[in-house]
C-alpha cells in the first residue's frame, strides 16, 4: 500500500523494489516530525539507518 511518510508508524514494513527484481524489507523503528520534513529510522538485515523525507512524500508500506 502506498502511504505518506507522515502516516508511518513504528512496526510498519517498507518494501524497496530494485531494478533486478529483488525486494528489500525495512521495518520502521521511529518516525520523528521535523517541521516540513520527517526523520524515519529503519531496521534491516544490515542494522539501523535513518533518512529524512518531505512529510508529503510517499512510500510503499504495510501496517503491522
Amino acid at each position: 500500500m502506498i502511504m505518506k511518510i507522515s502516516q508511518l508508524k513504528p512496526g510498519f514494513l517498507v518494501r524497496e523494489h530494485k531494478n533486478n527484481g529483488e525486494i528489500d524489507n525495512f521495518e520502521v523503528v521511529t518516525v520523528k516530525p521535523l517541521g516540513r520534513k520527517v526523520e524515519v529510522t529503519f531496521r534491516s538485515l544490515l542494522g539501523l539507518e535513518s533518512a529524512l523525507y518531505p512529510a508529503d512524500a510517499y512510500l510503499n508500506a504495510a501496517g503491522c
